[in-house]
């Protein structure tokens, strides 16, 4: 029996907060010789804090962090982090307005135990990879990111900016990461490469354009 804490910080996701968690839930229920909790951390005044605070009340593995005003990505990832139950196995975070499919999170599971990763990334830059309804500019400007900080940071990682990983808890643990938005995703990665960590990459299909506000890169 392994634990899992799904971490995910929404702002304004109410027209996709319902369908996201009805996916996750069916999803977490469906993997086998495990338990699971699912952090969200609400921000924004559009109403998702209500449609959570719904699911909460029939689900007890849901538990909900809620600040009207926003913090930064990487704050509100924090205050997730910091509400992970001591018994946790494995921490999944992925975004909240469908960019990540909660259908996949069972199969990077699968590679972070098989490869004796410490931490899985989604990638959009692998073959079997799908970024769907990129428009050319994103697709470019994401590539550039990651690019430039792949050489200046020394890092064999294609997709640094991917929010959809699986980390090992303890790994995570002691990783201390600074920045306050969205750089702290490939900064986590930066400070887990110096620590000799294991970083393994996966194929996901991801979709831009959804419902929602976007945070993604």
């Amino acid at each position: 029996m392994f634990t899992i804490t799904v971490v995910i910080a929404a702002y304004n996701e109410s027209q996709n907060i319902g369908s996201l968690t009805e996916r996750l839930i069916q999803a977490l229920d469906s993997i086998p010789d495990s338990s699971w909790k699912l952090i969200y951390v609400i921000e924004g005044n559009d109403g998702t804090i209500d449609l959570v605070r719904e699911f909460a009340s029939r689900r007890p593995e849901i538990e909900v962090y809620y600040n009207e005003q926003p913090s930064g990505l990487a704050n509100a990832f924090r205050r997730g982090f910091d509400a992970v139950p001591s018994d946790t196995d494995f921490v999944v975070t992925m975004d909240a307005d469908l960019n990540h499919q909660p259908e996949e999170i069972p199969r990077l599971l699968a590679a972070t135990r098989e490869f004796g990763a410490d931490i899985v990334v989604g990638s959009r830059r692998l073959h079997g990879s799908s970024f769907e309804g990129a428009p050319l500019w994103k697709t470019a400007i994401s590539r550039s990111v990651n690019r430039m900080t792949q050489v200046t940071m020394g890092l064999r990682v294609g997709d640094l900016t991917s929010g959809f990983r699986v980390y090992r808890a303890s790994a995570l643990r002691r990783i201390k990461f600074h920045n306050t938005g969205f750089a702290f995703l490939p900064e986590i990665l930066v400070r887990a490469a110096a620590l000799r960590m294991k970083i393994v990459e996966q194929p996901i299909v991801s979709y831009f354009g959804r419902l929602g506000n976007r945070r993604c890169a």
